[in-house]
């Protein structure tokens, strides 16, 4: 059986690809400044309680045992249900927080380890937050996160690009995730989840390149570390592990002298995978584990209801109320999980998304290795959140889903398995181009929609209007006042429409070298000598590329020929 390296036919990057990949990075990471800047201190989901497990850092304080850290009581009082204070009358730090008396409130957040709480005290510190306006304190913390969410659309673009060897199929991943503003509204708040989300992204890519042929050591190693980042700051980097394991076990050969990676080699990148978080971050969980005899206790006391004779709880029940919460605090559930999008638009994309998958599977020419593999992190994390519902239904009576969060670390990996199965499905070289551009138009309203119900929900009483009482909340809401808004709104719009404009005619620019993006793949089949083979029907029409690539050149194989 001969082997092709899927390095050796991923495509060449160009320069279209490079300024439309660069032009999305760049309107992601302004977006994320501007729902910072624009969404109120404290209302982002659960931005409270993080907020205040730095505040009790920075304040000197060590990380106390699960459930016995409570909300200081001057934080939680700038925690009100409407607008806040306009900012002129916000005090600092050291006014709020006074003599440091603490609410019986329990905080959840001392269930994780410190780590991230830890980093974001020392920027306090760094930037004398006692004497500072706390809602500036709270900007600035946003921002960082903002810095540790920017790489997730070059990430996006890496993973599904070495999974797809498609350019277009990689920047089109990229822009989806301008379509889910309940991402956009977390990344862009105080939350320990951000770290994560972008640990997972790096665990993505890193585990789609060992399953794809990558043999290096250091990658292995890389992808171990990437895990342990996730595990450091807390338990949900753990659902990342038993797809990198997958990836590392299940790996192709990279060909390298016909010569595949045997058992042993791949059994040893495993260990090596599994021992760099187990060494650095698995002594925290240890002892977790034996203090409370869970390495993930609960930061609330355990309570269990009753159910009433001849009632229990009811399958279809929950799974109607599984599908709305998941999906709503997936897509976005805005504010502090008050404001979903609307139904119509978010069951569309799920379905859309599910059915995609499911179609995808069933064609012969799908790389059901990349698909099956990939998939195995977000349906970790969907287990997670299913046996974590229905525990809380089951032993509280009720239950409330908005763990829409826990699919993000994943989301990188949810985007490879749309890749594939789209790649599959539509093989018609004027529809992939039509697809990838109808992205670029309905992400751009999505991320409008999503604003406007921010503004109108924190600003106009959830009516969709434009009053001069919004606007002067508003104004006076602003942690600056309204230049920055001013500057970053123009900022989003001219390079936001300078992208499309880019990518929409890149799109539909020649291929270049080792491109699948229009070729068209056909199943795989079986010599007589039993070698596995893959054809594809490469004919192609050839447009002028407003951007030219140096590297345009033959089509390459649509499909790798080996190891399917």
């Amino acid at each position: 059986m001969t082997c092709v390296s899927p390095a050796a036919t991923t495509p060449r990057i160009g320069r279209g690809e490079v300024v439309s990949l660069l032009g999305v990075t760049a309107v992601f990471v302004l977006l994320l400044v501007t729902w910072a800047y624009v969404n109120p201190a404290l209302h982002g989901p659960d931005e409270v309680a993080n907020v205040d497990a730095v505040l009790h850092l920075a304040m000197g304080q060590s990380w106390p045992h699960p459930g016995d850290l409570h909300y200081v009581q001057g934080l939680l009082a700038q925690n009100v249900p409407n607008h806040l204070p306009p900012a002129a009358e916000r005090g600092t730090f050291a006014a709020i927080v006074g003599d440091g008396t603490e609410n019986e409130l329990v905080n959840p957040m001392s269930q994780h380890p410190p780590t991230w709480f830890l980093v974001q005290a020392i920027v306090a510190h760094v930037i004398d937050f006692a004497s500072h306006r706390w809602d500036l304190v709270v900007l600035v913390w946003r921002l960082v996160d903002v810095v540790v969410a920017a790489p997730l659309p070059l990430l996006v673009w890496a993973a599904v690009r070495r999974a797809t060897r498609s350019p277009r199929l990689a920047v089109s991943a990229a822009v989806a995730l301008l379509a889910v503003p309940q991402l956009l509204q977390l990344t862009s708040s105080v939350s320990v989840w951000v770290p994560v989300i972008t640990a997972g992204a790096l665990a993505t890519w890193l585990g789609v390149r060992v399953l794809t042929g990558d043999r290096s050591w250091w990658t292995a190693l890389a992808l171990g570390g990437a895990l342990a980042v996730g595990t450091a700051v807390m338990a949900g980097g753990v659902m990342a592990v038993p797809f990198a394991l997958l990836a590392v076990l299940l790996a192709r050969s990279d060909g390298a002298g016909g010569r595949a990676l045997g058992v042993l080699g791949r059994v040893l990148r495993a260990v090596v995978v599994l021992a760099v978080p187990l060494v650095t971050t698995g002594w925290w969980y240890l002892a977790q584990l034996v203090r409370t005899g869970t390495p993930q206790p609960d930061s609330y006391p355990a309570v269990v209801l009753r159910w009433p004779r001849l009632e229990g709880p009811d399958g279809v029940q929950f799974a109607g109320v599984f599908w709305n919460g998941l999906s709503n605090s997936f897509w976005g559930q805005l504010g502090r999980y008050e404001w979903p999008l609307s139904p119509i638009l978010v069951d569309t994309f799920t379905v859309l998304a599910l059915t995609v998958l499911v179609w995808g599977v069933s064609r012969r020419s799908t790389d059901r290795r990349v698909l099956a593999v990939a998939g195995v992190f977000p349906l970790t994390a969907l287990v997670v959140v299913v046996v974590r519902d229905w525990a809380t239904y089951a032993g509280h009576l009720g239950v409330n889903v908005n763990q829409g969060r826990f699919l993000f670390p994943a989301v990188a990996a949810l985007l490879v398995t749309q890749a594939v199965a789209w790649q599959a499905l539509v093989v018609r070289r004027e529809v992939r181009v039509r697809l990838a551009r109808a992205a670029l138009v309905v992400a751009p309203v999505v991320v409008v929609a999503a604003l406007g119900l921010l503004y109108a929900g924190t600003y106009e009483e959830l009516v969709f209007r434009v009053s001069a009482a919004g606007k002067q909340t508003l104004w006076g809401s602003l942690p600056l006042g309204r230049a920055p808004l001013g500057a970053l709104v123009v900022a989003v719009g001219v390079l936001g429409a300078a992208t499309i404009v880019i990518a929409w005619r890149w799109f539909g620019s020649t291929r270049t070298v080792g491109s699948t993006d229009d070729t068209t793949a056909t199943a795989p089949t079986t010599t007589g000598t039993g070698d596995t083979t893959a054809t594809a029907d490469t004919t192609t029409t050839t447009t002028t590329d407003p951007l030219p690539d140096s590297d345009a050149g033959p089509t390459m194989p649509a499909r790798l020929p080996a190891d399917r």
